[in-house]
């Protein structure tokens, strides 16, 4: 049997230039075959649609979007975390992506959310809104 070492996320398209211990997600979703992270991403200044966030803080820059495993066979989150926080403006979020490995047909994630463990979700996607947040 082939083993497999765990990769960094930086590894997957579209996650290269992304930040995601300081992302915020704002909420999982799970159904029949998906996983969907809705998440307020953290991009580098290497991503194209980085933006300061103005002339003074040009460290962070904040992007809504996804992050989505499609065709999942399997998935398990244990220790479902802490409640959710609220920000300043009232808003939900599940605190930070702190750990998040794979390799083929595998991914684990964890955070103040919980763990998660995804089998299959060959097909990640990861969507960010084109306006800043």
């Amino acid at each position: 049997m082939k083993s497999y070492v765990m990769n960094p996320y930086t590894g997957i398209d579209g996650l290269e230039d992304i930040v995601l211990e300081e992302s915020y997600v704002l909420a999982i979703t799970a159904t029949p075959g998906r996983l969907v992270f809705k998440v307020d991403f953290v991009l580098t200044p290497d991503h194209p649609l980085f933006r300061p966030y103005n002339a003074v803080e040009t460290f962070a820059c904040f992007r809504r979007g996804e992050l989505r495993f499609q065709a999942v066979t399997a998935s398990q989150w244990s220790d479902q975390g802490k409640p959710p926080a609220r920000d300043a403006t009232g808003e939900i979020d599940y605190g930070h992506i702190d750990y998040f490995e794979w390799k083929p047909g595998c991914y684990r994630l964890e955070g103040d959310f919980g763990f998660i463990e995804i089998n299959g979700g060959d097909d990640v996607q990861v969507t960010i809104d084109e306006a800043a947040s």
